[in-house]
């Protein structure tokens, strides 16, 4: 069976129909909406055409058999990187999806499980090769950059439908504590009604709540700008300890 399918995929008219039909499913989706990031332009078609088209052109002028195998291989190679950006359109839809369902209607977690489990899938795939040359885990670089990346997507998607506050807040904080606490069963009911009466105080001020919400973002898109204080006191105070010993 592999023989067979290495001699069907070692005929050049074969290729040719392969590449024949990658070349309509993308232009066909082009402009669609669903498919932003992989689906490839006309530019990138043409260049990737035209160097198949060398290749064909090269075969059939009757080359030495060694340079017609290395030609046909070539155009396997274009059809290869051509189902890659097909793979990878095809997982992009369905994050795609996910995310205006979301946007939509934030409050269904439903939907933000949805855009997780299937932005890390388009993510992974599309960063893979980055990861192997990463110099570090692959699964680490994987999920550091499809956390990063799936955040400012729904970021961005919020901004689209009217809707500006940053993806993590003070007020987002708060909520997922009082959250948490309504759900906490071994406290005290006077201690969670302390708690939940604290929290509210504190978010009250709007200054408060700006310079919370700005340190968030710094720490999220620039953290290269933050300087805690409080490590200065902590090294001062491990350098005093260390005198004293």
């Amino acid at each position: 069976m592999w023989n067979f399918l290495i001699n069907t995929l070692s005929i050049a008219y074969v290729q040719l129909v392969i590449l024949c039909f990658f070349i309509w499913y993308f232009l066909r989706h082009r402009r669609d909406p669903s498919m932003p990031v992989s689906r490839l332009g006309f530019i990138h078609l043409l260049i990737l055409f035209v160097i198949f088209l060398y290749l064909l052109m090269s075969w059939a002028s009757g080359i030495r058999p060694a340079l017609a195998e290395a030609a046909v291989f070539g155009m396997f190679i274009i059809n290869l990187i051509l189902l890659y950006a097909l793979i990878l359109s095809r997982l992009e839809r369905p994050y795609h999806e996910a995310l205006t369902a979301y946007c939509r209607d934030p409050q269904n977690v439903a939907n933000l499980d949805a855009i997780w489990s299937t932005g890390k899938r388009f993510y992974y795939l599309r960063h893979f090769r980055s990861s192997i040359i990463s110099g570090e885990s692959p699964t680490l670089f994987l999920h550091e950059i499809a956390a990063g990346r799936i955040r400012d997507d729904v970021q961005a998607c919020l901004r689209e439908h009217g809707l500006t506050n940053q993806f993590i807040s003070l007020k987002g904080m708060i909520s997922y504590l009082e959250n948490r606490l309504a759900h906490e069963e071994l406290l005290p009911q006077e201690f969670k009604e302390l708690v939940r009466q604290e929290l509210q105080e504190f978010q009250k001020h709007p200054w408060v709540e700006d310079q919370i919400n700005e340190y968030l973002k710094m720490a999220l898109e620039t953290p290269e700008k933050i300087h805690n204080p409080d490590w200065s006191r902590q090294w001062a105070q491990t350098m005093a300890a260390d005198q004293k010993k």
